[in-house]
């Protein structure tokens, strides 16, 4: 039985950022067999999740992904190379200068030597010692959250080197809970390259990657040139939110998109608020088009037909715009699929509301000073935190309580707890209790 094959290249050193990391190479089915042939090349970051699990994160589990998509007929064969992140530096590495002069994260950004790093040493090793195709109509970058934003700006930095960059959930902005003020982490570009772009975003993020920043880097991207649906692909993920979990469930995608066909639309899914308000919050509808190889996209170039016009108006890239108090029906149409949704205009819907949270945590917890449940909480009293908060309106998080990377709860036995999820809206009260954490649990639990 023919097998694709993973290998494994340990302390990989870079003389540019003066230190050493691994890197996973994972290779197709017929590489062994046919030794003429060459293969496109697909770069992703955080190399260590891509194979496999830790206990900071799940797997993409991307070998069987490409695996079964390759196997399929719905993708080509190619080279995955996975660059693990250097613990300390991840987040230096993957920033790029910061254009408003603001320094979040306490640290020296090197996104542009991260960057020499790829062009200068890591791609020039892969095309030597692998057969690859190594120009730019194939090769692709891609990465999420931090990873995402890397890839975002080499892209545009070295359009001539990468022909094609998935941005998964890319974390554009840091949001401080406080004040909720937009701390901007990357310059946008505004200037049209030739690039197939992949950019996505999950509707449960919560502050993490909010899907306003996401969509208006994408709206950028169609006013600088690029057409969605055909070199911009963007897609709000519902149900979707910030983990390796979420971005494993949909890299099929995207490696359709870089590597294969996307196909024939087949069924539309139209998701939209309930209520609009004439003044107050502004809403969009999410018009995700599935496809019949598996593709999903968000349809930024739709047809919409309101049933009272005098009611509301949408634009083609979905927006809602309210023009008096009522109801109406709004039929998307477009590539002969249709779906319905009804929505009420009433006069206001505020941008905020008040959440009361609270986490009572097991008396062996190390002392911390804020815990993470998709705000960020402070402690009330020993054992327990939360507080009230003004947030957002119906933005969602899914969760697990931590004290940080790799310090999440898990049940009283030390296994795995469902993501906790809860979606903003007016008197949400949430009481939750911590069994055990998953640090902690050599010392405090018998398995």
């Amino acid at each position: 039985m023919n097998l694709s094959r993973l290998i494994a290249i340990k302390n990989f050193y870079s003389s540019i950022l003066n230190n050493n990391r691994d890197m996973f190479i994972y290779l197709p089915v017929s590489y062994e067999k046919d030794v003429e042939k060459r293969y496109p090349v697909l770069y992703m970051h955080d190399g260590q999740h891509m194979f496999f699990e830790d206990l900071k994160g799940e797997s993409w589990d991307i070998h069987t992904t490409v695996d079964a998509l390759v196997s399929q007929g719905k993708m080509k064969e190619i080279i995955v190379v996975a660059i693990s992140h250097v613990e300390d530096t991840r987040i230096s590495e993957y920033m790029h200068a910061n254009p408003d002069g603001h320094n979040i994260f306490n640290t020296t950004n090197q996104g542009e030597l991260y960057e020499e790093f790829l062009i200068k040493e890591v791609k020039p090793y892969i095309d030597k010692e692998y057969r690859t195709l190594p120009d730019k109509r194939n090769t692709a970058l891609m990465g999420s959250s931090a990873g995402g934003l890397v890839s975002y700006n080499i892209g545009f930095r070295q359009s001539d080197t990468f022909g094609m960059v998935g941005a998964l959930c890319p974390f554009f902005v840091s949001v401080d809970p406080s004040t909720m003020e937009d701390r901007w982490l990357s310059r946008v570009y505004t200037e049209k390259k030739d690039l197939k772009i992949w950019i996505d975003v999950g509707d449960a993020e919560g502050f993490t990657v909010m899907e306003k920043h996401v969509r208006y880097v994408a709206d950028i991207l169609i006013k600088s040139g690029y057409q969605p649906g055909d070199d911009l692909m963007y897609y709000l993920a519902v149900n979707s939110g910030h983990s390796q979990k979420d971005w494993a469930a949909r890299v099929h995608a995207p490696l359709i998109y870089f590597f294969g066909e996307i196909g024939t639309p087949v069924r539309v899914d139209l998701h939209g608020p309930e209520a609009v308000g004439i003044d107050g919050l502004k809403r969009t509808l999410n018009s995700v088009v599935h496809f019949d190889s598996g593709f999903m996209m968000t349809d930024l170039n739709a047809t919409y037909e309101v049933g009272d016009p005098d009611i509301l108006e949408v634009t083609k890239e979905g927006r809602l715009i309210p023009k008096k108090v009522g109801k109406t029906i709004i039929t998307y149409m477009n590539n002969n699929l249709t779906a319905q949704l009804e929505i009420a205009v009433v006069p206001y819907i505020s941008d905020t509301v008040t959440v009361n949270l609270a986490v009572k945590v097991p008396a062996f917890t190390p002392e911390t000073d804020k815990l993470y449940a998709g705000i960020e909480l402070p402690m009330i009293q020993e054992g327990l935190y939360g507080g009230t908060f003004e947030v957002p309106r119906g933005i969602s998080f899914e969760f697990r309580i931590s004290r940080g990377l790799g310090m999440h709860e898990t049940d009283i036995q030390g296994r795995e707890v469902p993501y906790r999820k809860f979606t903003t809206d007016d008197g949400l009260i949430l009481n939750y209790e911590v069994d055990q954490w998953v640090d902690l649990i050599p010392e405090n639990c018998k398995r």
